[in-house]
Parts: structure tokens; C-alpha cells; sequence
């Protein structure tokens, strides 16, 4: 496994996306995921977070990659964490066809293998309050 974010630190990372989340000028909810995911256990977000998976990371790091994978990792992947993942992406600007790509990915990766994979360990875990929180967001808006 790659570990391009060994040698940061925690306060480095969470600079970086505290960044994007201003500069997209993204949900308060998503703050809070970012928050939540910097301050889990469960993780270690410097050596378990590894970047967008077979393909280019648009920021460094990439909020919409990272929270998706630490969604995943904590045990709380599924189709809701990769809608999270999809309108991450629309909010930092990615083309909706580039979007829907990505999402199919991830979904066909969850259906063939990581939803197994976690079942078998047991690794199924609630939302957090964040996610909670976003995908109440997400039903009050349009394109949700």
C-alpha cells in the first residue's frame, strides 16, 4: 500500500483540508466528517489514507478520497458513504461524468469484495453524527 502521507503530521493534513473546505466553501457537515475523521482511533489517517485509489488525486490530499476512505476503513463504507463520496466531488469541482465514473468504481468495489471483506471481519460500524448530519443535508437539496 501506498503511504504518501507518512512523513505529515496530523495538524499538516487536517490544514490542508480545513483549506479545501474553505476554499470550496463546503457544508459545515463536511467540517465536521473531516473532524471526526482526524480524531478516530480506529485509523491512523497518515498511514492507512493513501489517496485516490487508480487514479489522480485532484487536490492534495483529496477531501472526497479521504473521507470516503476513511469511511470505508472505520467500517462505515456502503452505497451512503460512496453518495457522500459522489457529492464531495461535485462540490470540489469535478465534472459530473468524471463523478459517476468514480462512483461506479467504488461501488462495484464494495458489491464484489470491501462489503464481504467487513462482514467477515465484522468491521460494520453506525455513521457518525457527521455523515448523519450530510446525508440529512443531502435529502433537503435538489440533486441529492
Amino acid at each position: 500500500m501506498k503511504q504518501p502521507y507518512r512523513l505529515w503530521t496530523i495538524n499538516e493534513l487536517e490544514t490542508q483540508l480545513k483549506k479545501q473546505c474553505f476554499h470550496y466553501k463546503l457544508n459545515l457537515t463536511i467540517n465536521q466528517m473531516v473532524d471526526e475523521a482526524l480524531n478516530d482511533q480506529s485509523w491512523n489517517p497518515l498511514l492507512d489514507y493513501d489517496g485516490c485509489t487508480l487514479v489522480q488525486d485532484k487536490d492534495h490530499p483529496c477531501i472526497s478520497c479521504f473521507l470516503h476512505d476513511y469511511h470505508w476503513i472505520s467500517g462505515r463504507g456502503g452505497w451512503k458513504s460512496n453518495k457522500i463520496f459522489y457529492h464531495i466531488m461535485l462540490a470540489t469541482g469535478f465534472k459530473k461524468s468524471e463523478a459517476k465514473r468514480r462512483l461506479i468504481g467504488v461501488n462495484l468495489a464494495w458489491y464484489f469484495y470491501y462489503k464481504y471483506k467487513h462482514l467477515i471481519k465484522r468491521n460494520v460500524n453506525p455513521f457518525t453524527e457527521g455523515m448523519g448530519h450530510y446525508l440529512t443535508h443531502l435529502k433537503g437539496t435538489k440533486n441529492a
